[in-house]
């Protein structure tokens, strides 16, 4: 894959005084834990997300920092990315991207990190984009598997390992060698897996699911895509990836649920306030996605039920603004909260800008800043110690606007008006 000549930076986040985190065990998990306290992040862990271009493009990895900053804002979790461009486990032949690949660079870009948590993705790239080769294929396996190896032994991370994203044939992509590089991915996913068994660790298989959503898609819409290059996942594949981690952590499937028993004023009104996260995501996946993988917004969805209330119609203002009519029987079957509030998809969107806003900035920092000036100007230090302070600056204001939404509510019978259906 493409990149451009950027370098390393040295991330000087505060670390914390101890490292609890242990080595995840067992295969994949297949259940999903309904309880806060089953979500696998914890307070104070530190996230490397490590790998190719895919990981660069730092769209799943701020998906996932949104939906942790919005539903555990007790835990005041670091992300750091380090993906590069064009990288496979033990080298990169992308000469604009300027990689050595991920083993040769681990020590920089994740253990001086003293990460308590590591994911991993790496192998479109290691296929070479051509037809299966089992000796390509090998360089891949002992690759990867040398790189859990220097994990294991340098840190106390927990790590996941992340089967490679689905290729897209149908979109002829210019550097491959074959329209049929996803049935290479197919084995390499299958590596991957016995390679997480043999070693003890999760893995999150993100081929599976992707596959699966774009192949789905592609039955009733063959001109759709979620990467339009065939390689790299734009919004919708991103979101995915982001869910389908967010489930193999332990995030509730059905998001977030709250109940609420009111009563109505002799005149048929009431309001109530209640305090709940924030909408996920953001962006938004297509109506083609959402329809075929609804588990991306259910994650993140804020349901409300409103029990106690006559049997009526009802009609809901959330934040001041009209959020439609409800009967009293729909309103107790619970309503999408969230979704309802204009308010609340602003605060969000503003948040989610700020997310990526200092990813961008760890990414400059760490690649076009530190390496290609650290060894040449003595003030190099100063310049990034600068950066530091912003960044962490940026990183606190993400955690103070990640804080649950006072959701104010006003509820009035309609009487005999007529209601719209929802």
């Amino acid at each position: 894959m493409f990149g451009i000549l950027l370098v390393f930076l040295n991330l000087r986040y505060p670390a914390p005084a101890s490292q609890p985190g242990s080595l995840a065990r067992g295969p994949s998990r297949s259940g999903v834990a309904q309880r806060r306290s089953d979500f696998a992040l914890k307070d104070r862990d530190r996230v490397v997300f490590y790998g190719d271009s895919i990981t660069e493009q730092r769209l799943y990895t701020s998906y996932v920092e949104h939906y942790v900053l919005t539903r555990y804002t007790d835990r005041r979790v670091t992300f750091i990315n380090t993906g590069w461009g064009g990288d496979k486990v033990s080298g990169n032949d992308c000469k604009p991207c300027a990689g050595v690949g991920g083993l040769a660079r681990i020590k920089r870009d994740v253990i001086d990190h003293r990460p308590t948590v590591v994911t991993l993705l790496f192998g479109m790239n290691d296929g070479q984009y051509r037809d299966f080769d089992p000796a390509i294929s090998k360089v891949y396996e002992d690759g990867l598997a040398a790189i859990i190896r220097e994990l294991k032994s340098k840190t106390t991370a927990r790590i996941y390992v992340m089967t490679p994203t689905v290729y897209d044939g149908t979109r002829h992509t210019p550097w491959s060698k074959t329209d049929r590089y996803n049935e290479v991915l197919d084995r390499y996913s299958e590596a991957v897996k016995a390679i997480a068994q043999r070693e003890g660790l999760d893995v999150i298989d993100l081929h599976t699911v992707t596959t699966e959503a774009l192949m789905r898609i592609k039955k009733d819409d063959p001109d759709y895509t979620f990467a339009p290059d065939g390689v790299h996942p734009q919004e919708d594949g991103q979101l995915l990836m982001a869910a389908e981690i967010l489930r193999a952590w332990g995030a509730p499937p059905g998001g977030f649920e709250l109940s609420r028993q009111v009563t109505v004023d002799p005149d048929g009104t009431t309001s109530l306030s209640v305090e709940a996260p924030l909408p996920w995501p953001e962006p938004l996946p297509s109506e083609k996605l959402r329809r075929h993988k609804p588990m991306i917004t259910d994650i993140g969805r804020v349901f409300l039920r409103l029990t106690g209330l006559p049997s009526s119609e009802y009609k809901i203002l959330i934040d001041g603004k009209d959020a439609g009519e409800y009967t009293s029987q729909a309103l107790s079957g619970g309503i999408p909260l969230s979704l309802l509030s204009a308010k609340a998809t602003d605060e969000t969107r503003t948040l989610a800008g700020l997310v990526r806003k200092r990813g961008d900035l760890f990414f400059l920092r760490w690649r076009q800043i530190e390496a290609p000036f650290a060894t040449e100007y003595q003030s190099t230090s100063k310049a990034v110690s600068s950066l530091d302070l912003l960044i962490a600056e940026m990183q606190e204001r993400t955690r103070m606007r990640g804080a649950f939404h006072k959701y104010h509510l006003v509820v009035s019978r309609t009487n005999n008006r007529p209601v719209v259906s929802h």
